[in-house]
């Protein structure tokens, strides 16, 4: 549904000159989705592709507006993450009369939570002969329409940083591949309490993060997967103050680590977990590994 405002100070096209189609996602491993829905087994290594189809009747446009046939008129993909708060826009095509297709590469480092996707058509050259309310402004927004999908998985959760541990100082500038950060309040955003550093100065991440389909960078991205997963159920056992019952709002650090003790280990306490991470490390560690999987494939 196109979303125009009432008044912009300028002639607009009548809604039938322009059809939105199918908005349609696809995925690093080939598979495709509709928008709108969820995105199933998204995680942060995952890029996405979006293919938004529009039809247009261009002189019908430019007649609309009073625009001649010396004006230019583009469309473009732009896109928010929610969980991330990253916004970015896919490339921006000349609009020509019948079919034309928007499309946008997002990687997967840059989302979390819902991709909010806007498709805008948009004034970008218009010439002197044009109508006295015409649009002159580029960048006039003549039409707009809107979607969202939902990533899902334990990816969605918390945003991914690419950085060299050797500029920034993590872990001494020494070569780690990975850093979980978590902070320690219950209430605060999960988004915001969590980030995962991954090292671009190694060169098994660098892999990952230039070829995230091969074999190698999917078994590594598996290995990653559980190491942060494994270090949020330590961090939620030694947490003095997290309670499994104890009503986070949701989208906090406490329900983040609450629901993953809950889902790992749906018929222990907290009491009893923490007794038996210190009775038995090594066999904890190994229950961590059966709750969780390693590597998957």
């Amino acid at each position: 549904m196109s979303n125009s405002p009432l008044s912009v100070g300028f002639l607009l096209p009548a809604t039938d000159r322009i059809l939105g189609g199918e908005v349609t996602i696809t995925t690093a491993d080939g598979r495709t989705m509709l928008a709108g829905g969820v995105v199933p087994e998204w995680d942060y290594f995952k890029n996405l592709t979006v293919h938004w189809p529009v039809s247009v009747d261009l002189a019908a446009l430019l007649d609309d507006c009073t625009l001649t046939s010396r004006a230019r008129v583009h469309a473009v993909i732009a896109w928010h993450a929610s969980g991330t708060g990253t916004r970015g826009a896919g490339p921006v095509i000349g609009i020509e009369d019948g079919q034309n297709l928007a499309m946008a590469d997002i990687p997967g480092e840059e989302l979390g939570g819902k991709l909010h996707l806007r498709l805008r058509i948009v004034l970008a050259e218009t010439d002197p002969a044009a109508g006295r309310l015409a649009p002159r402004r580029p960048g006039s927004i003549l039409w707009q329409d809107t979607t969202i999908a939902v990533l899902e998985g334990s990816g969605s959760r918390f945003p991914v940083v690419q950085t060299s541990f050797a500029n920034s100082g993590i872990a001494d500038g020494r070569p780690a591949m990975w850093y979980l950060s978590c902070g320690t309040d219950l209430d605060s955003s999960d988004t915001g309490s969590i980030r995962l550093y991954l090292n671009t100065d190694h060169p098994a991440t660098a892999s990952l993060l230039n070829s995230p389909d091969s074999e190698r960078s999917q078994v590594l991205a598996d290995v990653i997967r559980y190491d942060a997963a494994r270090q949020l159920v330590l961090h939620a056992l030694s947490h003095e103050e997290l309670d499994l019952d104890g009503g986070y709002e949701s989208g906090t650090l406490g329900d983040l680590l609450a629901n993953l003790l809950r889902r790992c280990f749906p018929l222990r306490t907290l009491n009893e977990l923490r007794g038996d991470r210190q009775s038995d490390p090594g066999e904890f560690e190994a229950r961590i590994q059966a709750a969780l999987g390693v590597v998957n494939r």
